[in-house]
């Protein structure tokens, strides 16, 4: 018998740096292999378990709502599924590792905020994933982003609009410091004005507010309600707390006589029950108007009768254009998954969210790896990189990838257009700004679909 001699661990990122992702150090100072979650998939299906074979694979994490953000999560796995069948980058391999954060006893149970931390750790600090595609919510991106930035591990996001975010990671980006926390959506501070003027323009000065209170709701209220008000019109403000059923109902009957209503929410469930008091004419033939958050086919979808109502709702929205960028995606993701690409506004974001992903970790292994290693802090200062506007053009998408690699490996900038439109990051802020679209929502075709009726310029 021999016996051998071990160096002990202390932290998973040592048993990383020997072994490879997915290695973690045991309650006995040993490291081994992580063990699967429950409330994650893998791509390839048995990417954990043929460690091995995939050591040296470039490992990227998803983190959403499965049941509520679906659409948005197929979006961001298809832009990793199309580079998996590009072969990769330079014949390194990817891997997927993507979590529902959402709150179902059938995994386990926790709350949606306890999920939304766990999943985070695990693919940050036990999987070692480069960055992750998520969460969705402005509240839970704060949250996910706090838990993960210790690891190193980058976040984007295609959904969280809060201009309480902004800042998170630093109130100024550069090369050396650009920030790991970055969003294909720009903040709400455009938004809340524009819908402020909108209002104006519609010749309404009085409106009740009833929104969730947060990074998200709070955040964008405020900002229309200082525009709404320095233009001559008063605000009625009925914030109430997420799921809080109770304090909804009180918002509901604190309306008054205002001539408008504003609901703010990210959660679905509770822009549901909104919808269906205004089927229920609890606010009578008051304008309804909705953010971001509401522009959802599945919502409106789930509330019989609205069909009535569409004249009396519209909302507000970043605005995505229909390129030809989005058009190939679309017909990549309806060919998939045998749905339509247009169900919310953060579809095309989120396939460009994790695109750009991608493209980060080229920019860290031309021009930023460790000893071989990519990491969050390289991929992040490759996004510094692609907005250009006088370098090389470059479509997202799996068609123009050997093009961005190569552009990349030589170290120059690019101009990046993707399925939302263009991707231009500010280089002060780290933000993209949008135009901002008034919307509502039309069956004339036989179907719900996003009706465009107002384009607001930055």
């Amino acid at each position: 018998m021999t016996r051998f001699a071990y160096t002990s661990c202390d932290t998973n990122q040592q048993c990383r740096d020997a072994f490879g992702w997915g290695h973690v150090c045991n309650e006995q100072a040993l490291c081994a292999e992580v063990k699967p979650e429950p409330r994650c998939e893998t791509y390839p299906t048995d990417l954990i378990q043929r460690h091995s074979d995939f050591r040296d694979a470039i490992v990227l994490g998803i983190n959403f709502d499965k049941s509520a953000f679906r659409a948005e999560m197929q979006a961001a796995e298809l832009a990793v599924l199309q580079v998996m069948a590009n072969d990769g980058l330079d014949g390194i391999p990817y891997g997927l590792i993507q979590c529902t954060n959402e709150e179902n006893s059938a995994y386990d149970g926790m709350t949606q905020d306890e999920a939304n931390l766990a999943v985070s750790e695990y693919l940050a600090n036990e999987i070692g994933v480069v960055g992750i595609v998520g969460p969705a919510t402005s509240s839970r991106v704060n949250s996910a982003y706090v838990q993960v930035e210790p690891f190193g591990t980058m976040v984007i996001t295609p959904s969280a609009t809060s201009p309480a975010l902004t800042d998170l990671d630093g109130v100024s980006s550069s090369y050396d410091s650009p920030g790991l926390l970055w969003r294909t959506v720009p903040p709400d501070d455009l938004q809340g004005e524009v819908l402020a003027q909108y209002l104006r323009d519609q010749e309404i000065s009085k409106v009740a507010a009833i929104y969730e209170e947060g990074e998200y709701g709070t955040a964008l209220i405020n900002v229309f309600n200082e525009s709404f008000s320095g233009g001559g019109g008063t605000t009625v403000l009925l914030p109430y707390a997420a799921n809080n059923s109770e304090e909804f109902r009180a918002a509901i009957n604190g309306v008054g006589g205002q001539e408008a209503v504003i609901f703010v929410s990210s959660t679905k469930d509770d822009t549901v029950s909104f919808l269906e008091e205004v089927v229920d004419d609890s606010f009578g033939e008051k304008r309804i108007f909705l953010a971001d958050g509401g522009q959802d086919v599945e919502v409106f979808e789930a509330v019989t009768g609205i069909e009535n109502r569409l004249d009396q709702i519209s909302g507000s929205a970043p605005a995505s254009e229909q390129t030809v960028v989005f058009e190939s995606f679309a017909a990549e993701y309806t060919s998939k998954y045998g749905e339509s690409a247009d169900q919310t506004p953060y579809m095309g974001r989120a396939y460009d969210a994790a695109w750009l992903l991608i493209y980060g970790t080229a920019w860290s292994h031309y021009q930023e790896s460790l000893e071989g290693q990519i990491n969050g802090l390289g991929a992040a200062r490759g996004l510094r990189m692609i907005s250009d506007p006088n370098g090389a053009a470059v479509d997202i998408g799996p068609t123009q990838w050997n093009s961005l690699r190569a552009q990349f490996e030589l170290g120059n900038r690019v101009n990046v257009r993707g399925a939302s439109g263009p991707l231009d990051f500010d280089p002060e802020t780290g933000e993209t700004v949008s135009a901002i679209d008034i919307w509502a929502m039309d069956d004339s075709s036989g179907r719900l679909q996003v009706s465009i009726l107002q384009t607001y310029e930055p």
